[in-house]
């Protein structure tokens, strides 16, 4: 792919002048909140996996994945902020709990997942972002879409009939897609990681198949991050940028309102403020609904920004009643400058 730029628009981003102050104050990562929270999400799962093993009922093991699944996702967000620092303030512990805990048990490496996601932040719906070139060619990403055709979208989500196009373009984040030949994505897997999966994984799984009850363990931990990454994570990243006029930074990004639903099913740790995040990527999760709150008192990012209410608002926004009979729109690209 050529490496040559085409110019922004003029007043296509958007000026940080007068929050930088504010952002200041809030790029303070709290690093006592953030230890307890990832404790608390691996205590439910461990409490609720245990219950269910316990009792030992079709509808029990169906509750529990739901509430581990639901648990999964928060794990998924907590990657998110370990890529940017964010999980800790010092980052060789950031790094390390990050992959021990978060990222390694979802299948993938706080170093991949970085290198490609702050690609995505530097060239942000442009032929450099890997993820914009990943929504241009995967139709289930093209919108607008009939009624008819976002039902079937979400009964093969469900269903696991596109398991493989999410797969596909996530192994690049995978350490087991990167040991053998470690760069094959363009992104360097040094030896010393690698090292570090193989005795975590030798030591984590090992533990969980030398238990009796290994089955229920595995089921309980890998069904529901196959529902939630195909289903609920599939919702949140098509919400993030597809389906935006992109003639602007502030239009670029959705941020969208989430209901109380959305932030147990698909959007915990305010991972819904995403132009918030975009704008503003040192501002950890804690501190993104103040930041929201305070850009709503700028009359340039209330006229301009992309915001949604809910994630039901956003499926309604990408199948609009025009879409019935046209076809699948691609959004323009902006080769960043």
């Amino acid at each position: 792919m050529e490496d040559i730029a085409e110019q922004r628009p003029p007043g296509y981003r958007y000026s940080r002048r007068g929050t930088l102050p504010l952002i200041r104050q809030l790029s303070v990562i709290d690093d006592s909140r953030n230890a307890i929270l990832l404790v608390l999400q691996w205590a439910i799962m461990i409490a609720v996996c245990a219950l269910a093993i316990a009792i030992d009922s079709v509808p029990v093991y169906l509750l529990a994945g739901f509430v581990i699944g639901s648990r999964i996702q928060v794990l998924a967000v907590m990657m998110h902020d370990a890529c940017h620092g964010m999980l800790f303030s010092n980052r060789r512990v950031n790094d390390l709990v990050g992959d021990l805990f978060v990222a390694y048990p979802l299948g993938f490496s706080i170093h991949l997942y970085r290198a490609n996601h702050l690609y995505h932040h530097r060239y942000t719906n442009t032929l450099r972002d890997r993820d914009y070139r990943v929504q241009r060619r995967d139709p289930d990403q093209h919108f607008p879409k009939s009624p008819a055709a976002m039902a079937w979208l979400l009964v093969r989500s469900v269903t696991g009939l596109n398991f493989h196009r999410m797969a596909r373009d996530s192994r690049i984040w995978a350490p087991f897609a990167n040991f053998h030949n470690p760069g094959r994505f363009g992104y360097d897997y040094p030896l010393a990681l690698r090292i570090r999966y193989v005795v975590w994984a030798v030591a984590f799984y090992g533990a969980i198949l030398c238990l009796p009850w290994r089955w229920q363990i595995l089921g309980l931990l890998l069904i529901p991050q196959f529902i939630w990454a195909n289903v609920f994570n599939r919702i949140r990243a098509i919400a993030e940028h597809n389906g935006v006029a992109n003639e602007r930074e502030l239009n670029g990004t959705r941020t969208i309102i989430p209901t109380l639903l959305d932030r147990f099913l698909i959007a915990p740790l305010n991972v819904s403020y995403h132009l918030e995040h975009h704008l503003f990527p040192s501002v950890p999760w804690t501190n993104l609904r103040r930041l929201h709150r305070h850009l709503m008192t700028d009359p340039a990012f209330v006229a301009h920004a992309h915001i949604s209410q809910g994630y039901w608002g956003v499926i309604r926004e990408l199948m609009p009643p025009a879409a019935a009979g046209g076809q699948p729109a691609l959004p323009t690209p902006k080769v960043d400058s």
